[in-house]
């Protein structure tokens, strides 16, 4: 190799160590060390306590191993799995750059001293203070207090703060497993009373009842333990007294007894309102609101454990149809060799065979949705019936007759008279039967 390629190599090397250093070198102006941020990194352990003000509500969450518990306003449990969270959401902050520094804009970004503040501690000692604003382009806003630096949070996290204490509280009532579950008590006004055990499966029987129960509905007390396993509240009630609550003296007390002898017993209380009812546990002064829907599953009496069929013929079985209904009365019949319906009454109409499928369909499995509280045919409109609706099968060994009464308060539901039962159905199970005559006609 000649002097010049040498020198020329050299000349190569020099140049590729000096780009690298270059390259390795910092730009005019950029840091070189850990990003600036606003709040100093926290590392789990590194606190323990969140101190949380939305509003004119401050709520203080105390991180105690892998539980959490409200120390301030009160003394309550708290949402584990929302504790968690704000914990993991401080553990995770990272920030980005600072987005503006003038203190007109600390109100538009829902930074000022007004708003959602997080207080980080160890102990009592402030590690830090951020208020958190509001979400621009998938990041969150965030000022310290004291200082006019608005800054870009990376991520979405304002959610993980943004409650009162209501909101960071455990809002479960009742909680344990539903394969436990080996007895159920009900007990009434009036001295009312049934008691149901669990057989194999799902299969549960009547040991004690005041009232005569020959068939269980089996979903009655598995509805029971499938509510109360994870029972939730909407609302606590705080203040309510006794003689509003009327927990004193319960509508319905429901115990359900669990492997091992454990048991775990509610008081259903007064309504507050249509949609709310006073509840609580027996081994707990808290008393809770509770959504009408929620309460339905568990205020159960002993003769809602009775079987609440109102007709079960097959629409294969099905060979009579009667329904008396003012001027839209009618019969339909089936004629066994053709497999054919035909409308017997009123005379004349050519019936479209379309519109007997929802009909005959009806009195499979057809069942009540309850028991309604007046027994008496009169305070339900059974007096005179709105309809009555009457199915026989094929070789008439089976047949049903519903007498259909008032409307209940909600709506949703009528009154029905199967025998000396009165119980409530849905109005569209009923509808599918109370069709017009001349919406049975072919066009």
């Amino acid at each position: 190799m000649n002097r010049k390629t040498l020198t020329a190599l050299a000349v190569l090397v020099v140049l590729g160590v000096v780009a690298v250093v270059v390259m390795r070198q910092p730009e005019k102006g950029q840091v070189t060390g850990e990003r600036p941020r606003p709040l100093p990194k926290m590392a789990a352990g590194s606190f323990d306590t969140l101190t949380v003000t939305k509003g004119t509500s401050t709520t203080t969450i105390k991180r105690e191993g892998d539980k959490y518990k409200i120390t301030s306003p009160g003394a309550y449990s708290a949402d584990e799995n929302v504790a968690k969270q704000a914990f993991e959401a401080i553990e995770k902050l990272e920030f980005g750059s600072v987005v503006s520094d003038q203190k007109e804009k600390q109100t538009e970004f829902e930074v000022d001293d007004k708003g959602l503040k997080v207080a980080i501690k160890k102990g009592e000692q402030v590690l830090g203070e951020l208020l958190v604003g509001k979400g621009v382009g998938g990041n969150t806003l965030v000022r310290v207090p004291g200082k006019n630096e608005i800054w870009q949070g990376l991520g979405s996290f304002k959610y993980n703060f943004d409650r009162d204490t209501t909101g960071w509280r455990d809002k479960t009532i009742t909680k344990f497993d539903q394969a436990e579950a080996e007895k159920i008590d009900l007990v009434g006004p009036g001295g009312s009373k049934a008691v149901v055990k669990k057989g194999t499966g799902d299969q549960w029987t009547v040991q004690e009842s005041t009232v005569k129960v020959e068939k269980v509905d089996g979903s009655v007390p598995s509805g029971i333990v499938s509510a109360l396993s994870s029972w939730i509240t909407n609302e606590f009630a705080e203040d309510a007294k006794p003689d509003v609550t009327g927990l004193d003296k319960p509508k319905n007390t429901v115990t359900v007894e669990l492997k091992g002898g454990k048991k775990v017993t509610v008081l259903i209380g007064n309504k507050k309102g249509a949609e709310d009812t006073y509840v609580k546990t027996a081994d707990s002064p808290q008393v809770y609101l509770v959504k009408r829907y929620n309460v339905e599953r568990v205020d159960k009496h002993p003769i809602d454990l009775r079987d609440k069929t109102l007709c079960d013929i097959s629409d294969a079985d099905l060979g009579e149809v009667a329904v008396t209904h003012d001027k839209d009365s009618y019969t339909l019949e089936k004629d066994a060799k053709k497999n054919e319906w035909k409308v017997a009454k009123p005379s004349g109409v050519t019936l479209d065979p379309s519109k007997v499928t929802p009909i005959a369909s009806a009195f499979k499995d057809w069942k009540g949705a309850g028991f309604a509280e007046d027994q008496s045919p009169k305070a339900n409109g059974l007096g005179k019936p709105v309809a009555v609706i009457t199915a026989k099968s094929k070789d008439k060994k089976k047949s049903c007759t519903l007498k259909i009464g008032d409307e209940s308060s909600d709506k949703t539901n009528r009154f029905v008279a199967v025998g000396s039962d009165v119980l409530v159905a849905p109005k569209w199970s009923i509808d599918r039967v109370l069709v017009k005559v001349e919406d049975l006609k072919k066009k």
